[in-house]
């Protein structure tokens, strides 16, 4: 049933608490009542959807439901109030629902301890009139723009790294998220939140930022065509960037050739060793030197037994002449990504 279809009768406690929206002109009471008739859907409660998510159950969002199969880690307090140091250990969804239901008792909250898959996305977005991503990982973002451009649910999208980020509205029609980016990068050239760092009030001002332009969508006020707002937290700017509809986009182009939602195995890539592979070579006739590229306050979490020589990422260029040509090299960091970065530019300086 469309958002447009529903409607929701607010008793005076509702009336006394939205206050301040039923003010709001292009709001009022209609407004309210499509907020408390809307079904919203955020996959990923992590920076981001942590303060989305509750400025969406403090505006009345009627249904939220709640994706991620993560569990809360001690790294995470950084930047996502939401938990605390009692909840380290339990899934995000879990506690992020529980935190939500005690802010707002008039709303109905859901978490799914799960990932969103190729063979749950369009049924998720299918259900909710509008998707919020919040998500860390290139592979999920182009699986649930994918899925929520072919079942036509509009998409707020964000990212972030170190002081800066990006929120985008993707309405049903397109452009969508490929006309951005048409296909994901190379993954060794792609800084996550784990390599590169980020200033924890980012994710809080981009989520915020997510949860208006939901709120402004749901409300019909503001406008409707598909944008991107550039956040940069040091200048203290935010850039408007209107979006246009590629004719050549592979998914909403003019010819798509993505019709179903797909997905990349999550294998070791070529070059990369499984645990019981380094546990062999180590213990093999010619063990590798092991070359930990994390910085020294890694070191710090975890070290692997073995022969090793400690050259932080950032030094590499400098004293990559200095490592030992007369035997085989094995390059560690802690996510893999400096590790594959490395690997490339000893190989574009002549190492086999």
């Amino acid at each position: 049933m469309a958002l447009s279809h529903r409607t929701a009768v607010l008793p005076d406690s509702e009336l006394r608490r939205y206050a301040r929206h039923l003010m709001l002109p292009g709001a009022g009471l209609e407004g309210q009542q499509r907020l408390k008739a809307a079904r919203v859907l955020v996959v990923g409660m992590g920076g981001l959807g942590c303060p989305a998510a509750q400025y969406l159950a403090a505006a009345g969002v009627g249904r939220l439901t709640l994706v991620d199969d993560d569990r809360v880690e001690l790294s995470n307090l950084q930047r996502q109030p939401l938990y605390t140091e009692v909840d380290i250990g339990q899934p995000k969804a879990e506690v992020a629902a529980t935190r939500l239901r005690a802010l707002n008792s008039a709303i109905r909250v859901e978490p799914l301890v799960e990932r969103v898959t190729a063979a749950n996305v369009l049924e998720l977005a299918r259900q909710h009139d509008l998707v919020l991503d919040g998500t860390d990982s290139l592979s999920a973002r182009y699986l649930l723009a994918d899925g929520c451009h072919l079942v036509r649910v509009p998409l707020v999208h964000a990212a972030l790294r170190r002081f800066e980020g990006q929120v985008a509205l993707f309405p049903s029609g397109g452009p969508c998220y490929r006309c951005l980016f048409p296909r994901p990068p190379p993954p060794e050239v792609v800084e996550d939140c784990a390599t590169a760092g980020v200033l924890g009030a980012v994710p809080g001002l981009l989520g915020s930022l997510q949860a208006l332009e939901a709120l402004k969508w749901l409300l019909r006020i503001g406008p409707r065509e598909a944008r991107l707002l550039l956040l940069d937290g040091l200048a203290g700017t935010v850039q408007r960037v209107a979006l246009a509809q590629r004719p050549d986009c592979p998914l909403c182009g003019e010819s798509p050739t993505i019709t179903v939602p797909t997905e990349e195995p999550l294998t070791c890539r070529p070059g990369e060793l499984a645990p019981e592979e380094l546990q062999a070579a180590l213990e093999g006739p010619a063990p590798p030197l092991l070359v930990d590229l994390r910085e020294p306050w890694e070191r710090k979490l975890v070290l692997i037994p073995g022969e090793e020589l400690h050259l932080p990422f950032k030094q590499l260029a400098q004293w990559q002449g200095e490592l030992p040509r007369e035997r085989e090299l094995l390059l560690y960091c802690r996510t893999g990504i400096q590790s594959a970065m490395a690997l490339r530019q000893l190989q574009q300086g002549g190492r086999e």
